[in-house]
């Protein structure tokens, strides 16, 4: 062998170690032929050749081999970061492509519902729809696979018989231009979720080593779905873990609330708090509105709490809505113990709870709030109700009980003569009285309403006053300071609708001991003036005295209208001119036939003053000339002074004249 061909031949080597590319080496074995002259040198040249492509294929092969182990352990790494399936199969199909430099590579998972296996993630491809291909179990390289559950590969997949092929599968290979095909099988659990595969644009044979590399490729992906349904599974047991969790700590916070709310009222019970105290709770721990109203459906208490504009509550207030339906669903809270919806309106309800073991007047709670309360919610409401019907209960054994050493009380001081020390002593404790306070007493009589509601609106408005009442014969006869009985009467005149109340009010004094003379000479003339007019207003005992002396031996109707005939001509003028003549001559004579003290007393001229008397003696003649005439006529005016005035309310020691 000549010097040369071994230099060639070095050369050569020298290049395979370098991994030069296989031009180089194509060119330094061409050369070794050239050299070559002999038959033998020729046939070392042949041998020497296929040497060269047995070491290149095997580099190619290493270097596949290489480059898919470092794929792999990367994937694996990327899987073990728990990504999600979708973008750890991406990176499945970018990897498979760049390892084989395929044109183009997918995957697609079987759909359970519809059968159908879809295209999931692509790399590579031209037209839209190969993203998008779908494909039956039994058609095309996926029927192949699934009956193999091996892998698949074609060189020219439009013509391979060895399957049923899809004109719309054939129509996109077709667009895209597709002619070699590998597919692998994507394995969970030994069923087939789904493949993976490669294509290129000519007709390409891949390497074993190829195949078996992308081949573990599907079986990550296997592994990705395994995980991610296992994760799936989990995440969705702690979501469902964590939502029971919520809902148990929310369930216990509403539980602890109502406990909270129980102890509140149960606190409110125990230390016998007012009924408007429950209220303002109960509209409190709903942000709405509760009105407590009597069998008439007439408001009797409400309390809004600071938040509740509440619409529904204004229909109520001004009486617009159903009463059948109110009185229907009352009657339904009675029977069954529980609160019944009765209106509703956008985000509010109305809701109704009967309270039970009541006096007979039939009381129920309207309640106002949003709609969104939930059963603890209603039943803390329900079970404040039934709190609130025990407080009264107990609030009207209380009242009760006080009625009673009350009218103990007010019998010894008023039917004793003398009342004892003991019984003077107790009434001004009970009335916290100082020896320098006067006290007034006053009887009322009530028409037009029963007895026993007579008697139950009389203790409701004495509730919270400082006074004490009590039923005598036919009349009430109630004692206290000017302010207790100004506050008291208040109330009545408030509570007044279709019924009338009226009666006389004392003098004040301070010796409780002229109680019982004083009140026989307050019922005589009480007596007195029942006889003269109907009682719709309070009169003082001053302004009465004079005629019950008068008339309390004759009939005083018959007295009355004989004094009636001495006005007669002054009822005959207008109704304006009547009213000012009679008040100013009554005045005229109170201020013992003064002029100027009679303008002052008016608030007139006393020119107009004058004038005045001139028209009283053109209508009534003599007047001013006769003593018994005057007297007769000042009587007569006092007296119908009295029967159309009655006792102011906010000062029960004056009278206001309504000029009838």
């Amino acid at each position: 062998m000549s010097q040369h061909i071994l230099s060639a031949v070095l050369e050569m080597l020298d290049l395979v170690v370098q991994k030069a590319p296989a031009p180089d080496l194509d060119t330094a074995l061409g050369r070794i032929a050239e050299l070559s002259n002999s038959r033998d040198e020729q046939r070392f040249a042949d041998a020497l050749r296929l040497q060269v492509a047995s070491i290149r294929e095997a580099a190619s092969n290493d270097g596949v081999s290489e480059r898919g182990l470092n794929l792999l352990i990367e994937t694996t790494r990327d899987l073990s970061g728990t990504l999600a399936v979708h973008d750890l199969l991406k990176l499945v199909v970018r990897r498979a492509r760049n390892l084989v430099d395929a044109d183009i590579a997918w995957v697609t998972i079987l759909d359970e519902d519809s059968g159908l296996f879809r295209t999931v993630t692509a790399e590579g491809n031209l037209t839209p729809s190969t993203a998008e291909m779908t494909s039956h179990v039994d058609i095309g390289a996926v029927s192949v696979i699934m009956k193999s559950k091996s892998f698949f590969d074609t060189r020219d997949y439009l013509n391979d018989t060895r399957f049923p092929h899809s004109k719309e599968l054939d129509r996109i290979f077709r667009l895209e231009n597709i002619v070699s095909l590998a597919g692998f099988p994507i394995l969970c659990e030994d069923k087939v979720q789904g493949l993976l595969f490669v294509a290129d644009r000519y007709s390409r044979r891949l390497s074993g080593r190829e195949l078996s590399i992308l081949g573990s490729f599907a079986l990550h992906a296997g592994v990705a779905m395994r995980n991610a349904d296992a994760f799936r599974l989990l995440s969705e047991a702690l979501g469902e873990a964590q939502r029971n969790r919520n809902a148990l700590i929310e369930h216990i916070q509403r539980v602890e609330a109502s406990a909270e709310a129980h102890d509140e009222m149960t606190s409110l019970l125990a230390s016998g708090a007012d009924i408007s105290l429950f209220l303002k709770k109960m509209a409190n721990r709903i942000d709405g509105v509760v009105f407590l109203i009597n069998d008439q459906l007439a408001i009797r208490e409400e309390f809004v709490s600071p938040p509740g504009i509440s619409v529904l509550a204004g229909d109520i207030r001004q009486g617009r809505f159903d009463r059948a339906v109110l009185i229907g669903a009352v009657t339904h809270s009675r029977d069954t113990g529980r609160s019944v919806v009765v209106f509703d309106r956008r985000d509010e309800q109305c809701r109704v709870i009967a309270l039970h073991g009541d006096t007979g007047r039939g009381d129920s709670l309207v309640i106002c709030h949003r709609q969104n309360l939930d059963a603890i919610e209603i039943r803390n409401i329900e079970r404040s109700a039934v709190a609130l019907a025990i407080a009264r209960l107990w609030n009207e054994k209380r009242e009760t009980d006080k009625v009673i050493a009350s009218s103990t009380l007010l019998r010894h001081l008023v039917l004793v003569t003398p009342p004892d020390a003991s019984t003077v002593s107790a009434i001004r404790n009970r009335l916290d009285l100082r020896a320098d306070v006067p006290v007034m007493l006053a009887l009322a009589v009530v028409t037009g309403v029963d007895r026993p509601t007579q008697t139950t609106v009389m203790r409701e408005c004495a509730e919270r006053t400082n006074i004490l009442i009590d039923l005598f014969e036919d009349y009430y006869l109630a004692i206290g300071t000017e302010p207790s009985l100004r506050e008291f009467l208040g109330k009545l005149g408030k509570a007044r609708t279709d019924w009338k109340v009226g009666g006389i009010i004392s003098d004040a004094f301070f010796d409780l001991s002229e109680s019982p003379k004083r009140l026989d000479r307050l019922s005589r003339a009480l007596q007195i003036l029942r006889n003269m007019k109907q009682l719709d207003g309070f009169i003082l005992q001053s302004e009465i005295n004079i005629f019950a002396k008068l008339f309390e031996a004759g009939d005083a109707s018959r007295i009355v209208g004989y004094l009636r005939e001495h006005l007669g001509a002054l009822d005959a003028t207008a109704p304006k001119q009547r009213f000012q003549l009679k008040e100013t001559l009554l005045c005229y004579f109170d201020s013992q036939y003064s002029l100027s003290r009679t303008a002052k007393t008016l608030g007139l001229h006393v020119n107009t003053v004058r004038q005045r008397l001139e028209s009283l003696r053109e209508t009534l003649r003599d007047w001013d000339q006769d003593p018994i005439a005057a007297l007769e006529l000042h009587l007569a005016l006092r007296l119908d002074a009295v029967m159309g005035m009655e006792a102011d309310t906010d000062n029960p020691v004056r009278l206001r004249n309504d000029g009838k």
